[in-house]
């Protein structure tokens, strides 16, 4: 990303490397605008517009790899920014046994996939994958035998055999909330909803022929409960917001260690018992390392270039809705709700996340960071 940094008008070039901003550096406001132009004028957009929206694409060669680079600028009084996307489709093209779910998680989602009616809400923070989580749950309905769509402002990567209908807020009189209902009318088998912008929407979905289309909806929150007041907030009423739905499936995501470089090390029982973790099968956790020994010297970890982590995993919370959960939200009892589904014995976020930590795929470090559990804070060793 390029953009301005509001100071002695420069601008700072940055990146998102696995789901981290790290700064980089910075450039003389002359120096940026020739950047964002070159790239501008290589995706064939407006060079001289400075301030409206653009998104293009372009293809680049790195060696003998080609890649895909997915570019948008906008203007605005400060200056102009730039973001430029690498392999984008990649990014959200994961095979579901490749996600991060574990094994009762996936029995959950088979459960919620059969079931097949209904309203199911998706959750994920922004840049958390949320789209490929989306993409995900509708990939495991047959598009083939099936009417498999979605609805989506910008789709990111082709599903094969679903149709992909692109909302265009710029036209003349578009409403989403129009587009969706319009959608649902035709008796689709299965509709991927990518955005609630407004209430509007959400009554369109809720009040949908919920015995003959499965309607997959994506929210950016940070939890199951979380999306499903979320949800009821939007429709407005708590009986029309619960009766229609049938599960909750809500991720984020966590850096994992370098296998190169990790460190071991012996956790404290009184780390353990914060963490709510069994002290006598826990005998090591692993933090970050960054630097290997090379003929007894550290040096830099050549996998992960001294980060001590590289790639991300899927954590998630996976909760059916049956006909006990929809009187509890129709009630608004959100604390009975909680209740309800810890008694399907299912990992929450924070506990599927702590066994990530437990088998070594990522640091208490990166748990704090991504759930920011209080009990994660207390008990994390300096530099875990």
């Amino acid at each position: 990303m390029v953009r301005p940094t509001g100071k002695e008008s420069g601008y700072g070039v940055s990146f998102l490397v696995d789901g981290v901003p790290v700064a980089d550096t910075t450039l003389p406001a002359a120096e940026a605008v020739k950047l964002i132009d070159f790239w501008k004028a290589a995706a064939k957009l407006d060079v001289a517009d400075r301030r409206r929206k653009q998104v293009g694409q372009l293809k680049i060669v790195h060696g003998e790899t080609k890649h895909k680079l997915k570019l948008t600028t906008a203007g605005g009084q400060s200056g102009m920014l730039m973001t430029l996307l690498i392999d984008p489709d990649l990014a959200v093209r994961r095979k579901f046994d490749a996600m991060g779910f574990l094994d009762p998680q996936v029995a959950a989602v088979k459960r919620i996939v059969e079931d097949a009616v209904g309203v199911v809400l998706i959750a994920a923070p922004a840049d958390a994958g949320g789209t490929t989580l989306l993409y995900a749950m509708v990939r495991q309905h047959d598009a083939y035998t099936q009417n498999v769509q979605t609805i989506e402002l910008d789709p990111q990567d082709q599903v094969e055999g679903v149709r992909q209908n692109t909302f265009d807020p710029t036209k003349e009189g578009a409403e989403h909330s129009t587009l969706v209902r319009s959608i649902l009318r035709r008796d689709p088998d299965v509709v991927g909803i990518a955005e609630l912008p407004d209430s509007p929407t959400a009554k369109e979905i809720a009040r949908a022929d919920q015995e003959r289309t499965r309607q997959y909806v994506l929210l950016r929150s940070s939890g199951g409960l979380s999306a499903i007041q979320t949800w009821c907030k939007a429709v407005g009423d708590l009986a029309t917001a619960g009766d229609c739905l049938h599960g909750v499936v809500a991720g984020r995501l966590v850096r994992k260690l370098c296998n190169n470089c990790r460190v071991g090390y012996t956790p404290s029982p009184d780390m353990l018992k914060k963490l709510g973790l069994p002290a006598d099968k826990v005998p090591q956790l692993f933090k970050k390392g960054g630097q290997v020994l090379i003929k007894n010297k550290p040096e830099t970890c050549p996998i992960c270039a001294g980060g001590g982590y590289i790639g991300q995993v899927g954590i998630f919370e996976v909760f059916p809705i049956g006909p006990a959960e929809r009187e509890l939200i129709k009630s608004g009892n959100l604390a009975a709700l909680r209740a309800e589904f810890r008694k399907q014995g299912l990992p929450t976020l924070q506990q599927a996340a702590l066994l990530k930590a437990v088998e070594g795929i990522t640091s208490i470090e990166e748990i704090m960071r991504v759930t920011a559990t209080e009990t994660a804070k207390q008990a994390a060793p300096a530099g875990a």
